[in-house]
């Protein structure tokens, strides 16, 4: 407190920069914390994946995968929305999608 009795800071005042301090202190780890994370989307990682179909697959339309909307092409029967679908290939931003088995995991 000696620093402070030299500024005149008062107790509310000295309370409120260090709330501003640690906040700040936060959002930076923060910030770094996520530029350093590996990006959630991309080819590789949506391979595989489990989506469920928003509107019937006719055979294009759209499936829900990870929280995304994508544009999905069906091979082979007609789909219809609520269906669980398995991604199998991706081109551009169109998905290639087959209905999941009860053996797929």
């Amino acid at each position: 407190m000696l620093l402070l009795a030299d500024w005149d800071i008062t107790g509310p005042t000295a309370l409120l920069v260090g709330l501003t301090v640690a906040f700040l202190v936060v959002s930076v780890v923060a910030v770094v914390r996520s530029q350093r994370r590996r990006p959630m989307a991309g080819t590789d990682d949506i391979l595989g994946l489990v989506g469920t179909v928003r509107t019937r697959l006719k055979p294009e339309g759209s499936v829900q995968v990870r929280g995304e909307l994508w544009e999905a092409v069906a091979k082979g029967r007609d789909l219809e929305p609520g269906t669980k679908v398995v991604v199998t290939k991706i081109e551009g931003l169109r998905l290639t999608v087959r209905i999941k088995e009860e053996t797929d995991d």
